[in-house]
């Protein structure tokens, strides 16, 4: 099989599962490239792009949004790699905030989380949060009261022996807080 038909089939598969991933053995090329939906609505095209330098670990990944021919970042994670960006209407207002999750690359599996808080359709960072080894964020309303909380699980390296434990934060007029 020649060369070129290997290529147009990688392509055509990799068409048909919805994510786009750039990658060339040339000289010229200098990064590696994906791209997938976070989400779809009257808005625009919300997406994650990950970029790496081909010689680096260094990510350049960032989630922009894109309305017809416009396009606008959203957040660029300077470094970090986005591991997962999830949307949820957390302060109950109509409009979704974005949880991005992010592996600090290098650091022995820490995480870092960022919110971007949604007004008006104009999304702005209003909390960082690091230090969580091997982290997992999730959205839910486990104590049923109606509004949906971030959990962040992850194993405690303070205490012998490590153990998983879970932080709790809810947003509230604007602010996130860390349940007690």
């Amino acid at each position: 099989m020649k060369y070129s038909s290997i290529v147009r089939i990688t392509l055509a598969m990799i068409a048909l599962s919805g994510v786009v991933f750039v990658s060339s053995d040339s000289s010229t090329a200098s990064s590696l490239f994906e791209q997938s939906d976070v989400s779809v609505s009257d808005r625009g095209r919300i997406v994650l792009e990950r970029r790496q330098a081909a010689d680096s670990i260094a990510r350049m990944d960032r989630i922009i949004i894109e309305n017809g021919s416009d396009t606008a970042e959203l957040f660029a994670s300077e470094g970090r790699a986005i591991e997962q960006v999830l949307e949820e209407d957390l302060d109950l207002d109509g409009e979704k905030e974005l949880l991005i999750q992010m592996d600090l690359g290098g650091s022995g599996g820490f995480k870092e989380f960022a919110l971007l808080h949604n007004k008006g359709g104009k999304y702005t960072p209003i909390w960082e949060e690091t230090g969580f080894c091997a982290g997992n964020a999730m959205i839910a309303d486990r104590d049923g009261d109606g509004r949906p909380n971030i959990y962040i699980e992850y194993a405690n390296t303070e205490v012998k022996p490590t153990r998983e434990e879970t932080a709790i934060f809810t947003l509230e007029n604007g602010e996130v807080k860390k349940a007690e």
